[in-house]
């Protein structure tokens, strides 16, 4: 595959996202009923990142590391395939999370398994960083909902008031992290 794979620690450069190719566009979503039920319906709206997102975004990735994260990268050769943001200050009324803000690849490197990967790598710098859970907040396309779902993810057992705040309408999911203790 030729790829690189890198965790970064400190201060993400403005042109990370250069390369990028942020497009999804969207006709239904996942929403979550007043008993906690999942159910489609038809939402149409396209996700598509100019220069002034980007930059947004490399903000935000930056402030996760600020505070302990990490930006996992995938690159082939100075082309980014896909990245992940993990936010390194604990969540949650037991700080048993860490947020996955960010899992992206893309748009031309869809479909080769390269968001696995990029989730694989996330989960073990939240266990190196002592979690018990990721915390997503993940778009509701439904599309996106079915890869968190293939990662096994559920329905977030407890919502983050901050998280939920910024985007009510996305999905709010956890993931179990597994770690030598509690596979043993």
């Amino acid at each position: 595959m030729n790829q690189t794979i890198s965790l970064l620690t400190h201060q993400i450069a403005p042109d990370f996202l250069a390369t990028f190719e942020r497009f999804q566009e969207t006709h239904r979503i996942y929403a979550v009923d007043p008993s906690g039920q999942l159910y489609q319906k038809d939402e149409h709206y396209i996700d598509e990142w100019d220069d002034a997102k980007k930059q947004q975004i490399i903000d935000i990735l930056n402030y996760y590391i600020d505070r302990g994260g990490v930006v996992v990268a995938i690159q082939k050769g100075e082309t980014l395939l896909g990245f992940a943001g993990l936010n390194g200050q604990p969540l949650g009324t037991e700080a048993q999370y860490l947020n996955l803000g960010f899992i992206h690849v893309s748009r031309p490197n869809r479909g080769q398994g390269i968001g696995k990967v990029l989730f694989e790598q996330v989960c073990q710098a939240a266990v190196d960083r002592g979690a018990k859970k990721l915390y997503i907040g993940a778009n509701p396309a439904v599309d996106t909902y079915h890869f968190y779902e293939a990662m096994g993810c559920t329905l977030a057992k407890e919502i983050v008031p901050e998280i939920y705040k910024a985007e009510p309408l996305d999905l709010q999911l956890e993931y179990v992290l597994s770690s030598p203790e509690t596979t043993s």
